[in-house]
């Protein structure tokens, strides 16, 4: 791929980004806050729910597959099921408006993102979890990361549920369909 790159002339690398921005996101996780949750099993390396049997969600996030062979064979349109306890979504909501996380500062009014700055909404909640604790523990640091490294040491001083809430949140956001 990087001999391909590097091989690109102008032209060709400005077909492929148009090309790439036209494409629309779609919603591939639907957020469900719920205060029992299908009893999740460990398949590989991901959890997959089976049968009826439920235990209490806890402060979990469980995230899994609604078809586990499609994404066992990589199907990337495959939708994910996030299930969240119930409240989660509306303390995310109001974390991501406080003046020291603001995200809609950088991510955008509806987190879709900016020129400079990736969309958050409708991402995965794991996902989110995930690059919030990169921040926090210093994984992610690189030039344009300052600001999500000062979110993420206000979490390490105590909230890191909230930084779990914060991802809930952008999580059940829904994104706006695009026109172009």
């Amino acid at each position: 791929m990087i001999s391909l790159a590097k091989a690109a002339n102008d032209d060709e690398i400005k077909a492929a980004a148009e090309y790439f921005a036209a494409i629309k996101p779609k919603k591939l996780v639907d957020v469900v806050e719920t205060e029992t949750v299908p009893k999740p099993t460990v398949a590989g390396w991901f959890f997959v729910t089976k049968g009826d049997e439920r235990e209490p969600i806890g402060m979990r996030i469980i995230e899994t597959p609604t078809d586990v062979g499609r994404f066992v064979n990589r199907d990337a349109r495959v939708r994910f099921t996030a299930y969240v306890p119930p409240g989660s979504v509306a303390a995310g909501r109001g974390l991501a408006v406080k003046p020291e996380i603001a995200c809609a500062a950088c991510h955008g009014e509806r987190l879709t993102g900016t020129d400079v700055v990736p969309g958050i909404a409708g991402r995965s909640p794991t996902y989110i979890f995930r690059q919030l604790y990169e921040y926090q523990h210093g994984f992610r640091a690189g030039p344009e990361s300052q600001p999500m490294i000062e979110v993420g040491q206000s979490a390490q001083r105590g909230r890191l549920f909230g930084a779990c809430r914060l991802s809930r949140h952008a999580g059940a956001v829904k994104r706006p369909t695009v026109t172009r």
